[in-house]
């Protein structure tokens, strides 16, 4: 694996070593400068991500009426599916690919960090090593996962939800031995995930609020005429029969 990897590990531990030996910047420090660095250059992608998300927000509605439908034709409910995604240009797996694209680094990362140990050095915060294991950092993580979990999730069925709370606390009790390094990489990116997400909402929001049509005003209908400021009412006029 490392050996498969070597075309990023390489890159990131002499980026690493670069902001640690030539700037002066701990080892931990230099893994949060590393990560802002590739969250800005992932910001097309989380851009994009959440443009995803939000259309299929929007395709729910339709989708449950599909369900509904075909409940009892699986094979014909995906082909409705799959129209519905097309008329709208929707793609469902356009949320994914940011997390496609940001394992591979996470796994180079780990990997750096557990092949060469990184000496004590300057404590940034209360992590001195970043070899060692942090309880304190594996509990921000999940906290941290819940909340980008939470804003990207389509899902409103409660099982669907209740697995996206269970999710983020699962794996931190794997990562629980990873390396303080590692966990800090996964928590600085959530945290700045969370926080393109937000700004990213506000400025689609605005975007399809200016774009609504506006409402024309309706004409108001004439008013009665009046005499003395009474309303008089019309009589209707009579027919006399010729004789």
């Amino acid at each position: 694996m490392t050996s498969a990897l070597s075309f990023l590990i390489d890159p990131l531990r002499n980026a690493l070593l670069f902001l640690h030996n030539n700037l002066g910047l701990s080892y931990a420090l230099a893994i949060i400068v590393l990560t802002i660095g590739l969250r800005i250059i992932l910001t097309p992608l989380t851009i994009k991500q959440y443009t995803s998300m939000r259309a299929m927000q929007k395709l729910q509605p339709k989708m449950k009426e599909l369900q509904k439908k075909f409940k009892d034709d699986r094979q014909k409910l995906n082909e409705e599916v799959m129209k519905l995604y097309r008329e709208h240009k929707v793609n469902p797996f356009g949320s994914c690919l940011p997390m496609l694209i940001q394992l591979p680094i996470t796994m180079a990362l780990y990997l750096m960090i557990r092949s060469q140990p990184f000496p004590t050095d300057n404590s940034f915060l209360w992590i001195s090593n970043i070899n060692d294991r942090d309880l304190i950092l594996v509990i921000i993580y999940i906290a941290s996962q819940l909340a980008s979990s939470l804003m990207l999730t389509t899902a409103t069925d409660k099982s669907q939800r209740m697995l996206m709370l269970l999710m983020p606390v699962f794996f931190g009790v794997i990562i629980y031995n990873f390396p303080a390094g590692a966990i800090l990489f996964w928590v600085t990116s959530n945290i700045l995930m969370v926080g393109q997400q937000l700004i990213v909402r506000e400025v689609i929001k605005g975007r399809e609020t200016s774009a609504e049509p506006v409402a024309e005003p309706v004409s108001p209908l004439p008013s009665p005429r009046k005499s003395g400021g009474v309303t008089r009412a019309k009589k209707p006029k009579s027919k006399r029969k010729r004789r």
